[in-house]
């Protein structure tokens, strides 16, 4: 998929004394700019776009996002540049070179003058010259392909910009959704041990309990509200990641991943897209290289410059006319700097194709056994050793409310639950994290 956009600047007509007449032309303007804009949508209707695709910050699905990341990322906005620039070089290589006109008045003679008369009838030669030069060897065709491919290939780049850019945001909000479930989970042990410390405080007080496990559940306790304090952190630093990528800083603190975890299955053996942006820009550089080099080569083919000229030299009556053709001699130099960088350039495309191929093939067989482990120790956690633990902290707390076993016993069940229950969601995290790398490198969706 390509991204285009254009800037309209209205043109500046001058003063004029009917103001709003000209305020109101300048707004139809604007509401009709879009249609007349092709190729490339106009900017009333991005904006249009970027206003609608502004999902609610409070319950951000990641299909939203990504429709928001697809008209407001920077990155991507930057990438349009690219293709305008490329755009305007296309119109630089198929100009023609501009004809010559020159006037000369040759034959005066300081020590006899310019004889009498008006000016018609002075005594001076008049040249008045006109000069095209003709490009051989088909220089201009093989520039205009030059351009053309190099266009196509930052087309490709915008595409490629376009999946990096959707990975960096599947990565950023896959990070916020862990950071939230990790707060929530210790929001939820820290509740925990409130209740346990305010039971115990009564078993004390009924000389039920020691005075020391009451201090091993504070100590508990407060290695809790430390652990949330650096939770938060890292949900403010998972926040400002996605809404940079999103140019929602405005909505930073408001940003919450609504999307639940992807279930994790085996994923099927993929097969490299030849498609893939990366790949189809290498191998449009390749061939822009190529014709670069065999536009090197056809500088050695002599352009022609044809002249015609009309002259007038009083007294002689009425007006005389040449014709001339001049072409340039090789004698100092026949472009060989041109020639050995073009073919320079042509290897250097070459060997940058076989390595973005060759990364591109070992790239997608590491995501793939990436998606393999984590699928694996995601279900392994979500289907056995989850629920076991808790099982076992629940009968550990069932035992300590009813006095049948220690606070040591209730707090390592719980010191173990709340483990498991972290490696748990960083397994999920992992496996949403490697789906979201094997959909980049196979460049589909999510």
């Amino acid at each position: 998929m390509t991204f285009a956009a254009v800037m309209f600047r209205p043109g500046h007509r001058g003063r004029t004394r009917n103001f709003p007449e000209r305020i109101r032309v300048l707004l139809m303007t604007m509401a009709c700019l879009a249609p007349m804009m092709p190729g490339a949508p106009a900017r009333a209707q991005m904006m249009a776009d970027v206003a609608s695709a502004v999902p609610s910050a409070s319950a951000l699905t990641l299909r939203a996002a990504e429709a928001r990341l697809l008209v407001a990322n920077r990155d991507l906005r930057r990438a349009t540049r690219e293709i305008e620039r490329a755009q305007a070089a296309t119109a630089t290589a198929a100009a023609r070179p501009n004809a010559t006109l020159s006037v000369n008045t040759t034959d005066i003679s300081p020590s006899r003058g310019i004889g009498p008369g008006s000016v018609a009838d002075k005594r001076m030669d008049t040249v008045l010259r006109l000069e095209q030069t003709i490009e051989r060897g088909d220089k201009r065709e093989l520039r205009m392909a030059q351009a053309d491919s190099q266009l196509d290939a930052a087309r490709a780049d915008a595409d490629d910009v376009r999946r990096q850019q959707l990975r960096a945001l599947r990565l950023a909000y896959f990070d916020l959704k862990r950071s939230e479930d990790r707060l929530a989970l210790l929001h939820q042990s820290k509740q925990l041990l409130d209740d346990m410390l305010a039971r115990a405080q009564v078993r004390v007080g009924a000389g039920d309990l020691a005075a020391s496990d009451l201090e091993r559940i504070r100590v508990d306790q407060l290695r809790a509200d430390a652990d949330v304090r650096t939770a938060e952190s890292d949900l403010r630093r998972a926040q400002s990641e996605l809404a940079r990528l999103l140019a929602m800083e405005a909505q930073t603190a408001q940003l919450h991943a609504a999307d639940s975890w992807p279930v994790p299955e085996a994923p099927q053996v993929p097969v490299l897209p030849q498609d893939r942006p990366d790949l189809r820009a290498a191998r449009l550089r390749l061939q822009a290289a190529q014709q670069g080099r065999s536009l090197a080569e056809s500088l050695r083919t002599r352009d022609v410059t044809v002249g015609f000229q009309v002259e007038r030299f009083p007294p002689e009556a009425g007006l005389m006319y040449g014709i001339g053709v001049s072409i340039p001699l090789f004698n100092g130099y026949d472009y060989s700097g041109e020639i050995a960088a073009a073919y320079t350039e042509l290897g250097a495309a070459e060997d940058e194709g076989a390595r973005i191929e060759a990364e591109a093939g070992a790239e997608l067989q590491q995501r793939l056994a990436d998606v393999e482990a984590a699928s694996t120790q995601a279900r392994r956690f979500i289907d056995v050793v989850l629920p076991s633990a808790r099982r076992s902290a629940d009968a550990a707390e069932f035992a300590f409310q009813h006095g049948a076993s220690g606070v040591l016993d209730v707090l390592d069940a719980r010191r173990t639950l709340r483990a498991i229950e972290s490696e748990s969601l960083a397994a999920q995290a992992d496996y949403a994290r490697a789906r979201a790398e094997l959909a980049a490198a196979q460049n589909r969706d999510f």
